[in-house]
């Protein structure tokens, strides 16, 4: 009897917090970079040294880091590249790609990179009107030197999730993440996916998970 007043406790606190805490990584943007304006970073290089750059962004094309050289937008070497700490985000290199360290626990992290869905963004301009092949091209071929801000514009975003646990990064992917679940939690994972208002796209609903692993 204790153990399943238990388990409907946890759940009813696991709905409480999906309805209440709900949050979610926005999936479209009206720029072609995660800040409006370059800002300083400091990039932590592969070799375990630091640098300084005055003006820096995530590009959203391939969620790479981009930063100014005089008049020119460059787009630096991903595999040189360990993390790029702004004021208030850190990104970290997963595989080609630089993601946002979003919340933590302990040694366990929830990561997310973010890039400009092109196919959906296409998709999106001949739905809204009629366009030429030729100008289709134009419009949605993203280059690193198209840094632009357009708010008559909506790209849509395709947000990848994962877990740092430990220093080993796994996609979040419901089969991947069963897998890691250990024996004595595998219930708590059942109840947590099954809640009302869980979802594989929301940060709040991924921590609950990552502090199961």
């Amino acid at each position: 009897m204790k153990k399943i007043c238990h388990t409907i406790f946890l759940i009813m606190m696991l709905v409480n917090a999906s309805a209440l805490h709900a949050q979610t990584i926005p999936n479209t943007a009206t720029r072609t970079t995660v800040f409006e304006k370059f800002v300083p970073a400091i990039i932590t290089l592969s070799n375990g040294k630091t640098l300084k750059q005055k003006s820096a962004n995530i590009f959203l094309k391939n969620s790479s880091l981009v930063y100014k050289h005089g008049m020119l937008n460059m787009e630096a070497d991903i595999e040189q590249i360990k993390s790029v700490q702004f004021a208030n985000s850190l990104y970290v290199r997963v595989d080609t790609c630089l993601a946002l360290v979003i919340d933590s626990i302990g040694n366990k992290r929830l990561l997310c990179a973010s890039f400009i869905d092109e196919n959906a963004y296409r998709n999106q301009l001949l739905n809204e009107r009629q366009i030429t092949n030729f100008e289709l091209g134009e419009h949605v071929n993203v280059t690193s030197t198209d840094i632009s801000s357009d708010k008559s514009k909506e790209y849509p975003l395709n947000n990848v999730f994962f877990f740092d646990i430990n220093g080993k990064v796994v996609k979040v992917h419901e089969r991947n993440i069963k897998r890691l679940t250990i024996n004595k939690n595998r219930r708590l994972y059942k109840i947590t996916i099954q809640s009302a208002g869980f979802s594989w796209d929301n940060p709040e609903s991924l921590m609950k998970l990552l502090d199961l692993l």
